[in-house]
């Protein structure tokens, strides 16, 4: 299991990849998160202990298990976010709350609120919404 904090490393990183950039340093995910480059460091490099990310020259990218926890991650954000969102919550604000517990949430429930939403394909703010596991 992630946490909060790494699952917003996680999304980031996905986010750059499906955005064309190949591999993010430390200094470049520090100016992401805005925390210190030795706190993005020590983050990316726990999470590659942890098999989700690879190291090479310097800049981290998701290994193939990384990949399928970010698609989780994100579909899992983007749902709640949705679900929040049309219950009347702002979108920046359903977004805020959907980072809070889109690492810990149980698939079976994601998928739940995904049903009852009609299976949207993109959050309030546009962007798509993955396809789960099992599709």
């Amino acid at each position: 299991m992630i946490t909060e904090v790494e699952g917003k490393y996680i999304m980031a990183i996905y986010e750059a990849q499906m955005n064309g950039i190949v591999g993010i340093g430390p200094k470049k995910m520090a100016e992401i998160m805005n925390v210190k480059r030795p706190t993005a460091y020590e983050v990316l490099n726990k999470l590659a202990g942890m098999g989700y990310l690879k190291k090479d020259m310097g800049k981290y990218t998701l290994t193939e298990e990384g990949m399928a926890l970010a698609r989780r991650v994100v579909r899992n954000h983007r749902i709640i976010e949705t679900m929040l969102y049309r219950m009347g919550i702002e979108a920046d604000r359903a977004c805020t709350i959907a980072s809070r517990i889109q690492v810990n949430i149980e698939d079976d429930v994601v998928e739940l609120i995904c049903n009852r939403l009609g299976n949207p394909k993109e959050c309030p703010h546009g962007r798509p919404i993955p396809e789960g596991v099992d599709k």
